[in-house]
């Protein structure tokens, strides 16, 4: 018989979290999943301190595991707002998880977007919820990566305006030829390397409003990686309207 736990063991300044498995077997396993989750399997004898010892002992393998999954994690459907569908946020996966409450509240728990409302078999209304949870995050996230990416190009007398958001059906951002930089709300499911180079690729067109030789010049100059980033934001999050 398999008994099934949620546990945490502190490692650094964060917590490692697990299922924990327990079963007739002789030998500890570690399994570290494509949603970057972790499931331990346990001798039924075995102490909850000697599995945490190997979860610390382990830890680096597991944070290396779990970067390689969220690196060739393959792209995630349209979400239809039905429990067990996909979301990505931040380059990782999440499950959607529909439960009943008495108020409404969104958080992200153990691999799972979590949506607490009064209705949930209103789809329509879950639907909009959520789009409001990711716009909200999109505002804060931009926020602090758009900071950072204006001091990345202040040394090439690039000074960025405020940006604001916008849901665009053919780019993830777009800037204005008065200089107004546009960002998709849905670019919050990218990872912020891949959100900087959009970023950073709108900034560039504020002193060269085209594609030209030089234009690409300059976004190399501050991102020699860039295309990488670019392959990697088309390969995980899906441009939809």
């Amino acid at each position: 018989m398999k008994l099934t736990d949620i546990h945490r063991v502190p490692y650094g300044s964060q917590n490692i979290t697990f299922a924990l498995e327990y079963s007739p077997r002789k030998t500890l396993a570690i399994e570290i999943h494509p949603d970057s989750s972790i499931i331990v399997k346990a001798p039924i004898d075995a102490t909850i301190e000697s599995i945490e010892a190997k979860i610390v002992r382990r830890a680096t393998w597991i944070a290396r595991q779990q970067r390689q999954f969220a690196k060739y994690a393959p792209p995630l459907p349209a979400p239809e707002c039905i429990s067990g569908e996909g979301y990505r946020y931040l380059g990782r996966q999440y499950r959607l998880k529909l439960i009943a409450s008495q108020i409404d509240k969104i958080l992200l728990w153990q691999g799972r977007l979590e949506v607490n409302t009064p209705t949930p078999f209103d789809r329509d209304k879950v639907e909009k919820s959520i789009a409001n949870w990711f716009r909200g995050r999109a505002t804060i996230v931009f926020d602090e990566r758009y900071h950072y990416c204006t001091q990345l190009v202040s040394p090439h007398d690039i000074q960025g305006n405020k940006f604001e958001l916008r849901t665009m059906s053919k780019c993830w951002g777009s800037c204005t030829p008065k200089g107004k930089i546009f960002l998709h709300p849905l670019l919050i499911g990218a990872p912020k390397d891949c959100i900087d180079y959009v970023i950073i690729h709108e900034l560039c067109h504020l002193q060269f409003p085209n594609h030209s030789t030089s234009f690409y010049q300059l976004l190399e100059s501050i991102l020699p990686d860039w295309h990488q980033r670019k392959d990697r934001l088309n390969s995980q999050v899906e441009l939809r309207k």
